[in-house]
């Protein structure tokens, strides 16, 4: 019985493995879709400074965002406008109606009409809302400024870890190639007994440790190659330079201007949008004057009466 028992375990065991390299082999299968594939990245042959802040513009999402953003403020901004213009609208009525007048009654069967509507003054609603949408425009704009600086600042601090970085495994290099002279010279020295062989050991120590130093420094520079390509969508094989004015350019808080600091504009025109919606709301008090007018035409059995109206 417990051998049967075994048996059974062991073919359940069998049919489960079966199964799953059959599910795993139709997922694998499956296509992916295509925004769950992963960004392309592209080699090049040399990357410079600015090309690589023009690349992070071009691939960032929220720079992408921020801009179709201010299309929707435009947008914004044409729709409070709207306000002031004339409105068309149609009315239609399908089936028996009846309408009494001094006249008498009057059966229709179809009416239709068009009415023209035109704003005259609201006390301030539509020019606040104007002014509201504006504001908020100008804000994204400010957004939009700030999310270029920032992408700019991460992309220029890759490249310039990648630049220090190239210039340590280099350094390191050299030094790697001194100490092999010197280890030379101390084992020439060694073998004709003029040193004793602790110089040369102790230039083995020095040479084993500068190849350590050298591999973290190549492994710490392959990832900012890698936080570089994600910005830019390039894998360049040389970058250039970095503009030598950079180092020229002296930094001291008393000469940052914060007024006019992308943020801190977004947040002063956010500050006035918020104000001009306070006014909006309190002109909703007041009336709202129009003129509209509209002809409506009856159609009967017998005969088409048209009419027109103004209030």
């Amino acid at each position: 019985m417990a051998r049967f028992q075994f048996k059974s375990r062991k073919n359940n065991g069998f049919i489960f493995l079966i199964s799953f390299m059959v599910m795993g082999e139709a997922t694998i299968a499956a296509p992916l879709p295509q925004w769950a594939n992963a960004p392309a990245v592209t080699p090049v042959a040399r990357l410079s400074l600015q090309e690589s802040i023009l690349r992070a513009f071009a691939r960032n999402p929220d720079v992408t965002q921020q801009a179709a953003q201010i299309g929707i403020g435009e947008a914004q901004i044409d729709e409070a406008k709207s306000a002031w213009y004339p409105h068309v609208g149609l009315t239609g009525n399908a089936g028996p109606s009846g309408q009494t007048d001094s006249s008498g009654r009057l059966d229709n069967n179809v009416s239709y009409g068009i009415t023209l509507t035109q704003l005259v003054y609201d006390f301030g609603k539509t020019n606040n809302d104007i002014k509201l949408q504006t504001a908020a425009r100008d804000s994204y704009r400010f957004k939009l400024m700030a999310t270029l600086t920032d992408v700019a600042e991460k992309t220029a601090t890759a490249y310039m870890e990648v630049s220090r970085y190239q210039a340590l495994c280099d350094a390191a290099q050299r030094n790697i190639h001194s100490l092999e002279n010197v280890y030379n010279m101390a084992a020439l020295r060694a073998n004709a007994g003029l040193n004793s062989s602790s110089d040369e050991l102790q230039a083995q120590t020095r040479i084993a440790g500068m190849r350590s130093t050298l591999e973290q420094y190549q492994a710490q520079m392959a990832s900012a190659k890698a936080q570089l390509a994600v910005l830019t969508g390039v894998q360049p094989e040389a970058i250039a330079a970095p503009p030598a004015e950079l180092a020229e350019q002296p930094v001291s808080l008393k000469n940052i201007d914060y007024q006019s600091i992308p943020l801190v504009l977004a947040a002063e025109n956010l500050r006035q949008s918020a104000q001009y919606g306070v006014e909006k709301t309190k002109a909703q008090y007041w009336p709202t004057l129009s003129i509209q007018g509209g002809k409506t035409r009856y159609q009967t059995m017998t005969a088409r009466i048209g009419t027109i109206s103004y209030n």
